[in-house]
């Protein structure tokens, strides 16, 4: 059986089909993208940058039978560091409460 790490700062639930919750994954970490802000100009009075993403942060080595979750911008950030990306998973398919919040996804998904 495989070891699925959250390293995402919330709880990841993964909700079936008449809306349980199959299983949760509580925060283990958080692995990041690092960011650079260029100015470009500003909007209504509001500074407007263009971000730019580079290395990644605390994104451990792949691991044997270990799965981690992470942001799209943290496996994008790892792709294009040339770091296999088959153990990264993001979150696919949100489900919302009725007020429209997301409580959870109904799968995994690779980049």
């Amino acid at each position: 059986m495989a070891k699925i790490v959250n390293l995402t700062p919330h709880t990841v639930n993964i909700v079936a089909e008449d809306g349980t919750i199959k299983a949760a994954f509580p925060s283990e970490g958080i692995a990041r993208a690092s960011q650079i802000a260029e100015y470009v100009g500003e909007l209504d009075g509001i500074e407007l940058v263009s971000m730019k993403f580079g290395a990644t942060e605390d994104l451990p080595a792949p691991a044997e039978g270990v799965y981690y979750i992470v942001s799209v911008i943290t496996a994008n950030a790892a792709k294009a560091e040339g770091r296999t990306t088959d153990d990264l998973v993001i979150t696919a398919d949100p489900v919302r409460d009725a007020d429209g919040r997301i409580i959870g996804c109904k799968r995994f998904a690779l980049v």
